[in-house]
């Protein structure tokens, strides 16, 4: 059985403005929850060092 959690911002699809957002208020003290479909944050300017 899962927790009860409470947040004080739920940001569903982290792109550029969603990551952002969430730095910024976890900065500030304030929970947080990130939910995309995506394995990675910050949309399409997401890059990849490739060999």
């Amino acid at each position: 059985m899962a927790e009860d959690m409470n947040y004080n911002y739920l940001i569903i699809g982290v792109g550029l403005f969603g990551a952002v957002f969430a730095h910024e208020a976890h900065k500030r003290g304030k929970s947080v929850l990130v939910i995309d479909r995506r394995p990675y944050i910050a949309g399409n300017i997401y890059t990849e060092e490739i060999f």
